[in-house]
């Protein structure tokens, strides 16, 4: 059993150019990210896809639609796929959270592997969540290969854990770009690394967001 796995970050959002954590907070990309939206669906048009999902949330899902319009294909949309949920950091300014929960954004910070949003989802809850369900769209597509439309956490977490880090050493692999393309493949139970976070295509639109969501 085999299938490949592309994981596109969504293109910087309205939250990204603002500078604020948003979560499951449901904000649009800006206008620079529907450029990165067109410009990752363009580098994917060449490639043979079977399947295209998305986070349910917007920004997203809008960062799948070139890609699906190009393709014909639908985008299967799913809230599992969604970004960490950050409790009360929800929609804040980063700049607010690192005065406000000083204690929890410096871990945030600093070993993330360990962290926990006020409120909100563990670090470790969104890679089990993320593993689990990538685990089961590689299950349903054997032989075929898909695009998963995703968020900085959820993919990092995910390829930490590809690359068997412990929850320490999460904080030694670099945030994914915004509109970034990853590859992992999945063959016989057991996931490998292809590449990770490249953005080169983007040229000087490309943009990578401190704080990561």
């Amino acid at each position: 059993m085999s299938c490949r796995l592309l994981f596109v970050r969504h293109g910087q959002s309205i939250g990204n150019f603002n500078r604020c954590f948003l979560g499951h907070t449901d904000l649009d990309l800006s206008e620079l990210g529907y450029c990165q939206a067109e410009l990752v669906g363009k580098y994917l048009s060449g490639t043979d896809i079977d399947k295209i999902y998305s986070s349910d949330l917007i920004r997203a899902y809008n960062t799948a639609v070139p890609l699906a319009h190009s393709k014909n294909q639908e985008i299967i949309k799913s809230k599992k796929l969604r970004e960490i949920f950050a409790g009360q950091w929800e929609g804040l300014p980063l700049s607010v959270i690192a005065e406000k929960y000083k204690a929890s954004y410096d871990i945030w910070r600093n070993n993330i592997g360990r962290a926990i949003p006020d409120g909100g989802e563990a670090i470790l809850e969104v890679q089990k969540r993320i593993v689990d369900t990538v685990t089961q769209i590689a299950l349903e597509n054997d032989g075929n290969t898909v695009v998963i439309f995703t968020h900085a956490t959820v993919i990092r977490t995910f390829f930490a854990f590809v690359e068997g880090k412990k929850s320490d050493e999460i904080k030694d692999l670099q945030w994914p770009s915004n509109a970034s393309v990853s590859c992992a493949v999945f063959n016989d139970g057991e996931f490998k690394e292809d590449y990770y976070s490249r953005d080169n295509f983007l040229g000087n639109l490309g943009t990578s967001i401190p704080g990561g969501v």
